[in-house]
């Protein structure tokens, strides 16, 4: 009988077995150690963990000797397992155009490198420098606009990246829940993947319920920053038409070297296609902003709550036993949630795990042979030339016996007990006659057993009677005997009838 204990605190002593459903492994640890060979003492709790175990794909059926235990499946029943996060992660790609880092992808040359260090010869006119100085605040300005629009560029990353991912994080991560080609670990993994960045949540953060209220309404918030970028943008280009004068300035001048001519083109040359590109990424935007959609508050908090659960779920089972037979057997069997089962998810039987226990008084019962010798040797009787003589039977006599045996159940494949029997003996004059047998016992097995037996026996025994002694007169044809019981000793093998 196997009983199911309702316990949060556990034993150092008690056996814990994990099995991992998804690797199909099974270990045992007593007292943090593992143990290769394991045996459970009587009154000693078993915690049986099932591991890796997707609870959203099946029911967990657990069999034992007595009775059934079922867990219910905490399964979604929307979608099946037929996608996975690669088509999401397309997705996305395709809804944010690929956009990279800072600078939405743009090489890390600044608008200004090209304007320092020019026009310091001594033959240059004062009107010709400071042109030159006018044309590098014009850089230096549009270098600290690039900035703001750098700074806002990653929010605006991070952002439309939620935005994204809010279109396929719900049913995405409903779909891998019930995956069942992945295992547990990477289901959780994958599924905090998607919804972190929709939540607003980073790494090492719990989630904050008011960052979900106001990601509600955030694609207003976003307008506002795209709003925000493409005036930064207008920022650019007005100062680019002031490079532009001041370079045209600059190229009229007769004193202007050649070495610096060359300078300032190259300068507003890649001042002005940083601005170019910075206004198509503006646009690129804009129309990524009008392609994408919302979630509602309701679904928001749903994609709250699923993260919570995500997070928490240890997709494992705990069970506790105090199992008290000889043999504990468990089987588990996994069977599939209705939706699951309609995507042809197929029933499972693990590995059965079996487990020895010992400790305890018990009884058991054997039948088989007993060899017994007296300590006075049986003798028959007989009348020759008027004098009694004594004539000496077997050294040991073979009998039937059955016995019960007592002892505590050892861990190991012997234990040593008590036992009581009895016996008849079997052929010559000694057949019918009943014997008892008390001694210890060698037992040998835990199921089907072997015992080894000796000890003291008492059994009937004809002696003769009336003070006859061998070596008498006696003139009579009938000798006066009388049946008496005497002891000895025995050495008995049995086999076990009683139970396993």
């Amino acid at each position: 009988m196997l009983m199911l204990l309702n316990t949060a605190w556990l034993s150092a002593q008690d056996l814990h077995v994990f099995y991992d459903v998804f690797e199909d492994t099974i270990y045992y640890q007593m007292n943090g150690k593992a143990v290769a060979q394991p045996a459970v003492k009587k009154g000693q709790q078993v915690i049986l963990h099932v591991l890796n175990y997707n609870d959203y794909i099946y029911d967990l059926e657990l069999e034992t000797e007595a009775e059934d235990f079922n867990v219910p499946a905490s399964g979604s029943p929307f979608f099946g397992p037929g996608n996975n996060g690669g088509a999401a992660l397309a997705q996305f790609r395709s809804l944010t155009g690929g956009m990279g880092g800072a600078g939405f992808g743009l090489d890390s040359t600044r608008i200004a490198d090209e304007g320092s260090g020019m026009v310091d010869q001594a033959n240059v006119s004062a009107a010709t420098k400071a042109m030159a100085r006018r044309f590098a605040s014009h850089l230096k300005a549009m270098e600290d606009i690039e900035s703001d629009i750098r700074e806002i560029n990653g929010y605006l990353n991070s952002e439309l990246q939620s935005q994204a991912f809010q279109q396929i994080a719900l049913d995405e991560v409903r779909q891998l829940r019930q995956h069942p080609g992945l295992s547990p670990k990477k289901i959780k993994a994958l599924s905090l993947d998607y919804l972190k960045p929709v939540l607003g949540v980073r790494r090492e953060e719990s989630l904050n319920i008011g960052e979900v209220v106001r990601r509600a309404d955030q694609p207003s918030a976003i307008e506002k920053t795209v709003e925000d970028y493409e005036q930064e943008v207008g920022r650019l280009q007005m100062e680019l038409q002031k490079l532009e004068a001041s370079r045209k300035v600059l190229f009229e001048a007769s004193d202007l070297p050649d070495t610096d001519r060359i300078a300032l083109a190259v300068a507003y040359e890649s001042a002005a296609l940083r601005v170019e590109t910075y206004e198509e990424k503006a646009q690129s935007v804009r129309e990524q902003l009008t392609g994408l959609e919302s979630l509602q508050l309701r679904e928001l908090t749903e994609l709250s709550y699923l993260y919570e659960e995500m997070q928490e779920h240890r997709f494992e089972q705990k069970f506790v036993f105090s199992p008290d037979t000889d043999l504990t057997t468990f089987r588990i069997r996994l069977n599939p949630v209705d939706s699951a089962l309609q995507q042809g998810v197929r029933p499972k039987q693990l590995n059965p795990i079996k487990l020895n226990t010992y400790g305890g008084l018990k009884v058991n019962a054997s039948v088989g042979v007993s060899f017994v010798r007296f300590f006075d040797r049986p003798q028959s009787y007989s009348v020759r030339d008027s004098f009694i003589v004594a004539d000496d039977q077997d050294a040991f006599l073979p009998i039937i016996s059955s016995f019960f045996h007592f002892y505590p159940q050892s861990r190991r494949q012997v234990s040593v007990g008590g036992t009581f029997g009895l016996g008849i003996g079997v052929g010559g004059e000694n057949a019918g006659l009943q014997t008892y047998f008390f001694g210890p016992s060698l037992i040998l097995g835990q199921g089907q057993r072997v015992v080894f037996t000796t000890g003291l026996t008492g059994g009937k025994v004809e002696r003769l009677a009336q003070g006859y002694q061998p070596g008498d007169v006696y003139d009579a044809t009938i000798l006066p005997t009388k049946s008496i019981y005497e002891l000895g000793f025995f050495l008995g093998i049995s086999f076990n009838i009683m139970g396993n």
